[in-house]
C-alpha cells in the first residue's frame, strides 16, 4: 500500500523527437527502447526510490506536437519535465517560446524541471549543439528547479531525473503546508 504523500505525479513534455517517451521508457523498464514509438498521449505509473523511501510517480507523456498540449489530465499535475535535445538547438528554442509560456498559462506555479536530452549525441566542437551553460541559463531564466542532462543509454541519470521529480514535488507540498499553517496560525 502506498500512503497518498507518497504519491507524486508529473508530466513531461517537449518537441518531438526529442526523447521524451524514451526517457520515460528507460525508467519502466530500466533499459533505453530499441526502437521509436510515436506519442499522442500515454500514462505510466512507476516506483522511484528517494530519499529511503518509494514513491509512486504518476507519469503523463504528451506527444510533441504544440497543437496537443492541453491541461494535464489531472489538474493537479504537480512537477512539469520540459525536455529538449542537446543536437536539436530548434527543441532548445522552443521551451523559451511555446512550452514555459503555455505551461504558464495552464498555472503559474507549476514546477519546471528542465531536462536535456541526447547527451550521448552532443560533440563539443558542435555550434549547433546546446550546451550545458546555455541549458543551465534557461533553466534560471524560467526559474526552473533543476537542470538535467541526460541519455537514455544511462539509466543513472534517468533516475536522477525522476528522483529530482519526487524531490521537487516534496518541496512544493512543504511549502503548502507551511503557508497553510500560517494562515491557520499554528
Amino acid at each position: 500500500m502506498v500512503v497518498s504523500s507518497l504519491l507524486v505525479s508529473c508530466s513531461v513534455v517537449g518537441d518531438g523527437m526529442v526523447g521524451k517517451s524514451s526517457l520515460i521508457q528507460s525508467l519502466v523498464h530500466k533499459e533505453p527502447p530499441t526502437r521509436y514509438l510515436a506519442t499522442v498521449l500515454e500514462s505510466y505509473n512507476e516506483l522511484v526510490s528517494a530519499y529511503g523511501d518509494e514513491y509512486l510517480v504518476s507519469i503523463t507523456d504528451f506527444g510533441g506536437e504544440h497543437h496537443n498540449f492541453r491541461k494535464p489530465p489531472s489538474s493537479n499535475r504537480e512537477v512539469i519535465v520540459v525536455c529538449y535535445s542537446v543536437v536539436d538547438r530548434e527543441s532548445f528554442r522552443s521551451i523559451r517560446e511555446f512550452w514555459i509560456p503555455a505551461i504558464r498559462r495552464l498555472n503559474k506555479r507549476h514546477s519546471v524541471i528542465l531536462v536535456a536530452t541526447h547527451l550521448d549525441l552532443r560533440q563539443a566542437d558542435d555550434s549547433s549543439h546546446v550546451t550545458f551553460e546555455e541549458g543551465f541559463e534557461l533553466c534560471k531564466e524560467v526559474k526552473g528547479h533543476a537542470f538535467i542532462e541526460c541519455s537514455t543509454t544511462d539509466n543513472a541519470r534517468t533516475q536522477q531525473v525522476f528522483q529530482s521529480v519526487v524531490s521537487t514535488a516534496i518541496a512544493q507540498k512543504k511549502r503548502r503546508f507551511t503557508t497553510l499553517r500560517r494562515i491557520i496560525g499554528r
